[in-house]
């Protein structure tokens, strides 16, 4: 009745980008701290998509569709959002547009490049080719901390320099080490910690 694959992995990427669109409207009403935390659960459902998509069985159609989702989720919530967030917390200059502009270009090349050449790897691969842009979503939650040093100059050029440095990061042609095992059990309480400081200590 339904185009699509509605299945676990796909459903929760389409949480990741409910996520996502969240922290969008909510940094654009003043409500950074519950912005950043959507942010970092966006970031959540990203990784353990892909997690539960290698644990079910599917045809090749099925994996097909799941990538292009995944990577069309991607774009908006590790592209779009992260910028959305910063134009609203009020880099908002000339330069800012550019630099924004920049990061979200960059995002796309990196996930349209890893839907040509990513899904070819044999499984034995232990790196990607650029930063994925998942880890945006592990960055900007800890840089944005910096704004209670006080100093706005610093806090503002830092951001500034996070985000560009990222975007070149994402093309980039050097190896990045899968993360995967621990990683799967330290990041959900990462998160959890950075919840409560975004919570309770903002």
């Amino acid at each position: 009745m339904f185009i699509g694959v509605y299945n676990i992995p796909n459903l929760v990427s389409l949480l990741g980008l409910v996520l996502s669109l969240m922290s969008c409207f909510l940094s654009y009403n003043n409500y950074l701290n519950l912005a950043i935390i959507c942010f970092m659960y966006a970031g959540l459902c990203d990784m353990f998509d892909g997690f539960l998509a290698r644990k079910k069985e599917m045809n090749d159609e099925d994996k097909l569709f799941g990538i292009q989702l995944d990577s069309i989720v991607d774009v908006v919530s590790f592209g779009v959002a992260p910028a959305m967030i910063a134009f609203h917390i009020g880099f908002t200059t000339f330069i800012d547009y550019l630099i924004l502009i920049f990061y979200v270009c960059c995002a796309a090349m990196r996930l349209a490049y890893f839907n040509v050449h990513g899904t070819k790897s044999d499984g034995k691969r232990k790196y990607y080719t650029g930063l994925p842009v998942t880890f945006s979503a592990m960055i900007f939650p800890f840089v944005y901390i910096t704004s209670f040093w006080g100093n706005d100059l610093l806090y503002n050029n830092l951001v500034r320099l996070t985000f560009i440095t990222i975007s070149i990061l994402f093309i980039l042609r050097i190896p990045v080490p899968k993360l995967g095992g621990l990683f799967y059990v330290l990041a959900p309480f990462v998160t959890l910690f950075l919840t409560f400081f975004w919570l309770y200590i903002k």
